[in-house]
């Protein structure tokens, strides 16, 4: 949550400091300051750790928060709902290092020198006694737990490296005590976005060479294996993509990274849209009444096919979401999108919503069998009305998938 909402309601007596996204996470030590910054940023940097009895016994604040809750529905989600107290969060452990849970270039790894708890999109790693915390951080950062570290995760979504609890165990770390001679500098380089290979170059010489004995060619054949299954790992999705393609397609549409928009906004909205009123509706030229539906003509439109097995909401226009597939183009501006059409296909298109959020989420999100592996983009979409008096074919002209548009270009 954020700090001015914590002030707002008063809810400084169960506010923890608590990192939550891998881009508040820029270093090898995770410090106060490093959580401050955060919370400078207003970014989201505190988990609110109820008691069982705050809704009875809380101040006024809390009572009206959490009335808030159910006044949303949070408390009718899958994981409330199977809580004795749906505002008490089961396992809360401070843990001393997190490990990020999907990654793009390669898996961080970092010192929980602040004390922050965090959400499942890292986990909780816990150093036994006696073991030099620093140094057993410092010793994953080399060309050879790195390679492991790509061997038993799993990728998906344009790329990204995902590794689950028994996997990160798995990744061979060559610890000695010495190696918190590094630790400084390491954090250093990491704060200043070296380059990964930047960083396995003065790494492996210490870790690898001096530390382990390995011989030069043993380190650079560690290297090139963790090259050769990274770049397959980032470029798998391109190449399959590549080979659907019609050669004479002139226009090339990437696949869009969903890690980059995970990192940048977790899963709050990407855009938030709210329907023009008739009040300042004169503000705009671009206004019209098309069957008797007032919409913007320049606003932008996405017309999306959707599978056959999903009709029944679209034909009877209860729709409110719309997940899109696993891939989904960068040429599309999402900050743009306004408008939504679902193509039925060998239908076509007929009726208009517009998209009041766009995110990211999960397939089957909210459901006993959510499958966090299967990050999408979601619309969550209002019907505006009927655009056509009967269905209407058109070109999908991305992927056979999607069409990128305007509604006065598909009105002309």
């Amino acid at each position: 949550m954020k700090f001015n909402g914590i002030v707002t309601y008063q809810l400084q007596d169960y506010a923890r400091p608590m990192v939550g996204r891998s881009v508040q996470v820029n270093s090898l030590c995770f410090t106060k300051r490093d959580w401050k910054a955060n919370v400078a940023s207003e970014a989201k940097a505190h988990l609110l750790v109820f008691t069982p009895d705050a809704k009875e016994n809380g101040n006024e604040g809390v009572k009206a928060y959490l009335e808030s809750g159910e006044a949303a529905d949070i408390d009718k989600g899958y994981k409330t709902s199977i809580r004795e107290q749906w505002w008490v969060i089961p396992s809360i452990k401070l843990s001393d290092a997190l490990f990020l849970r999907r990654n793009n270039l390669y898996p961080k790894f970092v010192l929980n020198e602040a004390g922050a708890y965090t959400t499942d999109t890292m986990h909780r790693v816990f150093i036994k006694d006696g073991v030099n915390k620093k140094a057993f951080v410092a010793s994953y950062y080399n060309s050879l737990s790195f390679a492991f570290a790509e061997i038993l995760g799993r990728n998906f979504g344009g790329g990204c490296l995902e590794l689950m609890p028994s996997e990160v165990g798995g990744i061979y770390l060559p610890y000695r005590e010495e190696n918190e001679k590094i630790f400084d500098t390491l954090d250093r380089m990491l704060r200043r976005k070296a380059s990964a290979d930047e960083i396995l170059d003065y790494t492996d010489e210490i870790i690898l060479r001096q530390g382990m004995g390995l011989s030069e060619e043993e380190v650079k054949l560690a290297r090139s294996i963790w090259h050769k299954i990274i770049n397959r790992r980032l470029t798998r999705e391109t190449l399959e993509k590549s080979m659907e393609k019609k050669k004479t397609e002139k226009v090339k549409h990437m696949q869009l990274n969903f890690l980059d928009l995970f990192e940048q906004y977790d899963l709050e909205p990407i855009i938030q849209n709210s329907m023009v009123r008739e009040d300042i509706e004169l503000e705009y030229n671009t206004r019209s009444i098309v069957h008797n539906l007032p919409i913007d003509l320049a606003k932008n439109l996405l017309i999306c096919n959707v599978k056959k097995d999903n009709w029944e909401q679209y034909l009877d226009g209860s729709a409110k979401i719309y997940y899109t597939g696993k891939k989904f183009p960068t040429t599309v501006a999402l900050n743009k999108l306004y408008y939504f059409m679902p193509y039925l296909s060998g239908k076509g298109i007929r009726d208009l919503y517009y998209i009041k959020i766009a995110r990211l989420g999960y397939r089957k999100e909210g459901q006993a069998n959510e499958d966090k592996n299967d990050l999408r983009l979601v619309f969550e979409i209002e019907r505006v009305g009927q655009l056509f008096d009967d269905y209407k074919k058109v070109k999908l002209e991305i992927w056979r998938t999607f069409t990128d548009t305007t509604l006065d270009k598909l009105l002309c």
